[in-house]
C-alpha cells in the first residue's frame, strides 16, 4: 500500500559528502538546532532551552536532526547520544561544535564497494517467509515532477553516485536449499560511463512529442509496467525512470524500490542526496558523493551478532512475558489458513477523521503526560481490544523505525534500507484511573529493551532455545503504526519540485500476503488526526471493523476528556451508546 506524501521544501545545505566550513561556534550550532526542531516539535510557548525530551521530540525527529547535523557541520552524532536524559539544544550544540573543531580526515569505504554475503535482517527474513508466491512485485514507489531543463548526462551521473553511495540499492538475495537466505550488495563501477555502470537501474523515456493528455496516459501505463520490473534474486531492487518532456514543461521521475531495500525514512535520505549531488555536478563540482555511515549489510551483520550477546539474551524473559499476552482478534469468517486468504486482493479500508480541536488536545495531553501522541492513540486501541477480548491485557504489534544505534558502533542517520521493525507490545488495561492506566502504557513503551529491535534479533538469530520460544508465540492479529506529522513529508527541491499527479500503479501483487489481518495506521496531517483501518474482507466484515473504529474513537475521546476535565461537546465517554 502506498502512503500519501506531502512535499516539503528542502532547506539549503552542503551537498552530501562535502565538508562544511570548519569551526562553527556552539551558539551558531544552537541557533540552527532550534530552527530545525521548531519545524516539528516546538510550540510557541515551548522553552527551547528545556531538555529535548520535554519538547516532545520523538525518535524520527532526532534521526532527521542527526542527518542535518552531518550535512551542515560535517560531524556525526549517534542517536543514542541524542536520547541522553537532560540533553538540551545547548548541550547538543556544544557536542557538535567540539567535534567540528576536531574533525579530521576519516577512513571511509569507497562508493560502490561490494559487501560480503550476510543474512537477512529479522524484518526482511520474516517477510520473505510470509511471501510464499512471487516476491518481485512488493515495492515502494513515488512519482515526481522534474524541472524542464534536466541535463540527461548529469542526471545519469547523479543516479550512478546515488546507487554507489547506498548499498541497499545494490542488494541481491540468494536463496539456498535448507539454509536461510542471504543478501549481498554488488559492486558498482564508479569510473566508467554512467550508462554502462547503471545498466538496468536508469531508463529515460522520450515523451516530448506527446500532448499533456497523452503524456499522462503514457506515464501511467509505464508506471504500472515498472512495478513488475524488479527482481531481488537478480539484484534489481531499484529502478529510476525519467520521462523527458522537453525544455518547456515539467517531466517526470519514477523511483521504484523493492520493499527489502527501503523504508519511509530512507526516502528523505535518497531525495536529499539526489538533489545535492545533481546540484553539485551542475555547479561543476565533481568531488561530491553521497555518504552513509553504517551500510545496510553492515547493520544486518551487527544485528545478527547482537542476538548472541549476553546483553541481548538478558532481554529474553521480557519478550517471553510479552509473547504470553493474548493477541488474537477472532475473525468473523474462520478459515483453515488465515494467512492464505489475507492477501492484498482481499484488503479494504475504513477511515476515521478526528476534528482539529481533538487533535490539538491530543498533542497537549501528550506533552502534559510526557508521552508521544501515538502512545495515547495506541492506548485507546488497547482499551478497545481488551474490551472485545474480555482480557485485562492485550498484545499489539507496533511498527517502529528500528534505527537503534544501541547495536554495535553504528551510524544510521544517512543509511538507506528496510529498518522498520514490528515489536510486540503488552498493554495492561487492568482497572484504575485513566491517568494510571495510561502511565502503564507509556511506561511499557519507554522500557522497551533497546527500542525493540532485540525481539526480532533474538527470534531470528538468538540461541536456539530462545529463538524457538519467541517464534512459537501465537501471531498477533492487529498491528499499529503512528506515522505522525512529518512521516509523509519529503525534502523536495529544485530538481524534483513536487509529487506528480499520475498514479504509480499497484506496488504489490494481488497474491501478496499482508503481515496482519487488521492494520491500524494513524497520521496527524494538516492538524487533523486520521486513523485508517486496513483489513482483510476474507476474515472480517465491514460491520465489525466499523464498530471497532467507532469504539476506538470513543475511547480516545473519553481518555482526553478524562485527562483534561473538559466538558467540551465532542467529549463522548467511552462505552456510551
Amino acid at each position: 500500500m502506498s502512503a500519501p506524501v506531502r512535499p516539503r521544501t528542502a532547506e539549503p545545505a552542503p551537498a552530501a559528502g562535502r565538508s562544511a566550513p570548519p569551526g562553527p561556534s556552539a551558539e551558531e550550532v544552537r541557533v540552527k538546532l532550534v530552527d530545525w526542531l521548531a519545524e516539528a516539535v516546538l510550540t510557541p510557548d515551548a522553552d527551547p532551552d528545556a531538555p529535548l525530551r520535554d519538547l516532545g521530540v520523538d525518535s524520527l525527529d532526532l534521526i532527521r536532526t542527526a542527518r542535518r547535523v552531518e550535512s551542515a557541520f560535517g560531524v556525526r552524532v549517534q542517536l543514542r547520544e541524542l536520547f541522553t536524559p537532560g540533553l538540551t539544544t545547548a548541550g547538543l550544540a556544544g557536542i557538535v561544535a567540539e567535534r567540528a573543531a576536531l574533525r579530521g580526515a576519516t577512513e571511509a569505504v569507497p562508493p560502490g564497494t561490494a559487501h560480503d554475503p550476510v543474512v537477512l535482517t529479522p524484518s526482511q527474513e520474516q517477510a520473505w517467509e510470509e511471501q510464499t508466491g512471487e516476491r518481485s512485485q512488493w515495492n515502494q514507489a513515488l512519482l515526481f515532477t522534474t524541472r524542464p531543463d534536466v541535463d540527461p548526462e548529469r542526471f545519469a551521473e547523479a543516479v550512478r553516485r546515488l546507487v554507489a553511495g547506498h548499498a541497499s540499492l545494490r542488494l541481491a538475495v540468494e536463496e539456498r536449499p535448507a539454509r536461510r537466505p542471504r543478501q549481498q550488495a554488488s559492486a558498482l563501477d564508479t569510473d566508467g560511463p554512467a550508462a554502462t555502470a547503471l545498466g538496468p537501474v536508469l531508463d529515460t523515456v522520450d515523451v516530448r512529442a506527446l500532448s499533456d493528455a497523452d503524456l499522462t496516459a503514457a506515464v501511467t501505463l509505464r508506471c504500472a509496467a515498472e512495478q513488475l520490473s524488479l527482481d531481488p534474486h537478480a539484484g534489481r531492487v531499484a529502478r529510476f525512470v525519467r520521462f523527458d518532456a522537453g525544455p518547456s514543461r515539467p517531466g517526470r521521475l519514477l523511483i521504484v524500490v523493492h520493499q527489502l531495500a527501503i523504508d519511509m525514512v530512507s526516502w528523505s535520505v535518497l531525495l536529499a542526496d539526489l538533489e545535492e549531488v545533481y546540484t553539485a555536478l551542475e555547479e561543476g563540482r565533481s568531488d561530491v558523493w553521497p555518504t552513509e555511515g553504517t551500510s545496510y549489510p553492515e547493520w544486518a551483520r551487527a544485528l545478527a551478532a547482537h542476538a548472541r550477546t549476553p546483553e541481548a539474551q538478558e532481554q529474553a524473559q521480557w519478550w517471553t512475558d510479552v509473547a504470553r499476552t493474548p493477541a488474537a482478534l477472532p475473525p468473523d469468517r474462520p478459515v483453515a489458513d488465515a494467512r492464505a486468504v489475507n492477501t492484498a486482493a482481499s484488503a479494504a479500508t475504513h477511515r476515521e477523521e478526528f476534528p482539529a480541536e481533538l487533535t490539538a488536545r491530543l498533542h497537549a495531553v501528550a506533552r502534559a503526560h510526557r508521552a508521544h501522541p501515538g502512545d495515547l492513540v495506541l492506548h485507546a486501541l488497547g482499551e478497545v481490544l481488551a474490551e472485545r477480548l474480555g482480557e485485562p491485557a492485550v498484545r499489539v504489534d507496533v511498527l517502529r523505525h528500528g534505527r537503534e544505534e544501541t547495536i554495535g558502533d553504528t551510524q544510521l542517520a544517512r543509511t538507506t534500507g528496510w529498518f522498520t521493525t514490528t515489536v510486540p507490545v503488552r498493554l495492561d488495561l487492568a482497572p484504575g484511573a485513566p491517568a494510571e492506566r495510561l502511565a502503564r502504557t507509556v511506561g511499557h513503551l519507554a522500557a522497551l529493551p533497546g527500542g525493540g529491535v532485540g525481539h526480532g534479533a533474538l527470534a531470528r538469530h538468538g540461541r536456539p532455545r530462545i529463538a524457538a520460544a519467541l517464534r512459537a508465540a501465537p501471531p498477533g492479529n492487529v498491528s499499529f503504526d503512528f506515522e505522525g506529522d512529518d512521516a509523509d513529508a519529503l525534502p523536495l527541491g529544485t530538481l524534483l519540485p513536487d509529487i506528480a499527479p499520475e498514479p504509480v500503479g499497484d506496488i504489490t501483487a494481488p497474491h501478496w500476503t499482508r503481515p496482519h489481518p487488521v492494520e491500524v495506521i494513524a497520521t496527524t496531517d494538516d492538524g487533523a488526526l486520521r486513523v485508517e483501518w486496513w483489513y482483510s474482507t476474507a476474515l472480517y466484515g465491514e460491520t465489525t471493523v466499523r464498530a471497532l473504529a467507532t469504539r476506538h474513537r470513543e475511547a480516545l475521546t473519553a481518555l482526553l476528556h478524562a485527562l483534561t476535565g473538559s466538558d467540551a461537546a465532542w467529549a463522548v465517554p467511552f462505552g456510551s451508546s
